[in-house]
């Protein structure tokens, strides 16, 4: 399947009234069915066989755990995928099928379902938007491959996903939000809103990150590997291994943190390494090549020597329709990340809202 491909269902609707219906919704609103764009993972073997890598080749070939987890996570995710897609059918729903989600698709749909885990989820959300008055087209998670996908964003797998369609049309579930963060460079905002994480640094992950940041009324010029900068739903990820801080799910503020700063940089000064950001976070660059990486590899930006970077909370939350233990499975995280981290040696701050 590419990325052009369509179930062979309707064709598009045009009708500027029928894109409009279906961006009227709010977090907590009943999820409507009708119309539903379903997002499928392209696993490492189908991309191997569109675009064969000689060594993985080898591997595969050889056989070994590792390539029977490739065999078995791609064998998991295509059932998964004939499992959702006829349950879909089956209730007679507009269905489009496809591997990347592009806006007008997001426009039409009344539900956005991702079958994959939470990287296909993340990439989906950049093309979710929020208008004046609603909040977007909600997000269902389906995770594919259990035996190998964390899926926090996923609410549902194969052996659950009809209940949760059915809960859904009989209104007993409804969306949750999920806050995001807006880039802006120079003024000009990025379109794509960071669910997780944005990791300011040097194009050449070698090279010194040099930079001015100013938050809560406080300047520094610094020196360092680069700035986390993060949302309370990827304060479990990256910016956690950095020394972050856990936030409730409902905490709208952002969260930054320093990477390995240079000390010398802030001499004679108290070093702003980390905090809460309720309003904007600002750094501007003191490098001619430097990227923005927003949700890991899913989407770059880059910027140079003068250019002004600021951070703020999204205006609206993203609609996502979540697991019902999904607190409990947040504290799984926390708990065994906390123990990762003391067994490795590394600092683990308390999981308190400051």
């Amino acid at each position: 399947m590419t990325s052009s491909s369509r179930s062979a269902s309707l064709p598009p609707d045009r009708s500027s009234a029928v894109r409009a219906a279906a961006r009227r919704h709010c977090v907590g609103d009943v999820v409507s069915i009708d119309r539903v764009v379903l997002v499928a993972k392209t696993s490492a073997l189908q991309r191997q066989r569109r675009r064969p890598d000689p060594k993985l080749t080898a591997v595969l070939d050889a056989g070994g755990l590792h390539a029977s987890r490739i065999v078995g996570a791609h064998d998991e995710h295509m059932a998964t995928l004939e499992y959702v897609t006829a349950a879909l059918r089956s209730q007679g729903v507009r269905l489009r099928t496809v591997d990347a989600l592009r806006r007008r698709d997001a426009r039409w749909a009344n539900l956005i379902v991702t079958v994959g885990g939470d990287g296909t989820f993340l990439r989906a959300s950049h093309c979710v938007e929020s208008g004046d008055e609603d909040d977007g087209t909600p997000m269902l998670g389906v995770n594919s491959a259990t035996g190998s996908s964390v899926g926090f964003f996923c609410a549902a797998n194969r052996t659950n996903f009809e209940s949760v369609l059915s809960n859904l049309q009989a209104g007993a579930l409804r969306s949750s939000g999920l806050w995001r963060l807006q880039v802006a460079i120079n003024g000009e905002s990025v379109r794509d809103l960071a669910l997780n994480d944005v990791l300011v640094a040097h194009r050449v992950p070698a090279e010194t990150t040099r930079y001015t940041l100013r938050t809560g009324g406080q300047t520094q010029r610094q020196k360092s590997s680069g700035v986390w900068v993060a949302t309370a739903a990827g304060s479990t990820g990256a910016i956690r291994s950095s020394g972050g801080t856990i936030y409730p799910l409902g905490e709208r503020r952002l969260q930054y943190r320093v990477r390995e700063l240079f000390p010398l940089s802030v001499r004679g000064a108290s070093p702003l390494v980390r905090g809460l950001v309720s309003d904007v976070l600002e750094m501007e660059s003191h490098i001619p090549s430097g990227v923005l990486y927003i949700d890991g590899s899913h989407k770059r930006v880059f910027f140079g020597t003068g250019d002004v970077i600021t951070f703020t909370p999204s205006k609206r939350p993203l609609p996502w329709i979540a697991a019902t233990d999904v607190e409990v499975r947040r504290d799984d995280v926390r708990q065994i990340s906390e123990q990762i981290l003391l067994a490795a040696g590394m600092r683990s701050p308390d999981t308190e809202v400051d």
